[in-house]
């Protein structure tokens, strides 16, 4: 687990110089200072007092992609503007609003000011920027094209913030309407049936089957209520635990994709994704093994992951991506197709640009049919239920009134 670490160091001249870096251990830090020509004087783990509490303020505080879109134009537009990165970083600083970007683009500007590249001082910030961002950072750097990069990932970014706004904007309402009844249900078990269930037993009905069946769960919720809810919360939480294993994630990833509608919708996010992302470092300067490979990390499904990792080494053996690709069975055929066409003509990533285009337009359909379609379908489904719940709660009272009427004839 990478730590931050302090140190001390000399040059040849006798100046010191003192900073810090994020690495695995201090020989790592060592063998980073003296590639950089100076000599070791101390290191030591940086003492932080405030670490802990401000790891738990960034699991409630995240950068999103949106806010890596703004960062990566307005970088862009001032290094094109023929700013210094240094000046450049010590701007977005004071821009930035988000109190873990910013520490990150600190400690970014402390380490180019010490030398560092921007590309390595990048990569030092997993949990903040993504590896396609320090790849093509470092594909810039290479060809002097950073401002150019730079644009390119804020549209990638861009992309990336419609497609998972789109997908969670579907699924905003659903959500509300499922929210809504089991909180409307558990009101109607809780607090309605108890009030009927004492005029019963004073007016000694009989009770049919439905209103018997209903005070049974009515009665299990008031009794086991609490132990339910640990019981469904411990559930929870050993099942996300088993899903960051590996096995639990190779079984969720499969059960995603077998699943009739959501598979196939996950499908078409997971190649959207991967077409752009692939598309993006390609145009941007990144070699094809080295942009598999930070695709590969960036799928979050691991059969698709395991795919991409059989298709760089079949790159890396002189076969084509298409052919590669084809074989797996788990890209459609028009990802293969227009790969195979942008191998032939020298343009695999416009092609790639194309098949994402595509998808997300798929996508954004798809998204907008199963929204449309369960929203009516979870009402009717909360309808149903609910009267379901009244209909047994009525039904002796109906008996009452029969025998009444019986009585008086």
């Amino acid at each position: 687990m990478s730590k931050t670490f302090a140190y001390r160091a000399k040059d040849r001249t006798g100046q010191l110089f003192t900073g810090s870096l994020v690495a695995d251990s201090e020989a790592a830090v060592a063998a980073y200072i003296r590639n950089q020509g100076y000599f070791v004087t101390q290191i030591r783990p940086a003492a932080d007092n405030g670490a802990t509490l401000r790891g738990l303020a960034d699991i409630f505080n995240p950068v999103s992609v949106k806010e890596l879109a703004i960062f990566c134009r307005q970088f862009a537009t001032m290094v094109d503007a023929g700013l210094s990165l240094t000046v450049s970083l010590g701007v977005m600083v004071d821009q930035t609003n988000n109190a873990r970007l910013k520490r990150a683009v600190k400690d970014i500007l402390v380490k180019v000011q010490e030398g560092e590249t921007l590309s390595r001082a990048v990569q030092a910030h997993p949990g903040v920027f993504p590896a396609v961002m320090a790849s093509m950072i470092e594909a810039g750097e290479v060809g002097g094209v950073l401002d150019v990069v730079l644009e390119r990932l804020a549209v990638h970014f861009e992309k990336e913030s419609k497609l998972t706004a789109n997908v969670k904007s579907a699924l905003t309402y659903p959500a509300v309407i499922v929210g809504f009844a089991v909180v409307a249900v558990t009101f109607i078990l809780l607090f309605v049936l108890p009030r009927f269930v004492q005029m019963f037993e004073s007016m000694k009905i009989q009770l049919p089957a439905p209103t018997r069946a209903l005070l049974a769960v009515s009665g299990f919720i008031r009794e086991y209520g609490i132990i339910l809810v640990a019981v469904l919360a411990v559930a929870a939480y050993g099942l996300r635990i088993y899903l960051r294993q590996p096995q639990g994630q190779r079984l969720s990833d499969r059960l995603v994709l077998l699943l009739p509608v959501l598979g196939n919708l996950w499908r078409k996010i997971a190649v959207a994704r991967f077409s752009r992302t692939l598309s993006t470092l390609l145009r941007g300067g990144v070699p094809i093994i080295a942009a598999l490979e930070v695709v590969k990390k960036a799928t979050g499904n691991r059969r698709m992951a395991s795919a991409i990792g059989a298709a760089q080494e079949g790159v890396s053996e002189g076969l084509g991506l298409a052919a590669t690709l084809g074989s797996s069975r788990i890209f459609p055929p028009m990802v293969v197709q227009m790969a195979a066409v942008g191998e032939e003509t020298g343009e695999i990533d416009k092609m790639l640009e194309k098949v994402a285009d595509f998808y997300e337009s798929d996508i954004d359909d798809t998204v907008s049919r199963l929204s449309s379609l369960l929203g009516p379908v979870l009402i009717g489904t909360l309808g149903v239920v609910v009267g379901a719940i009244i209909i047994a709660i009525l039904m002796p009272l109906f008996d009452v009134i029969a025998n009444v009427g019986n009585l008086k004839m």
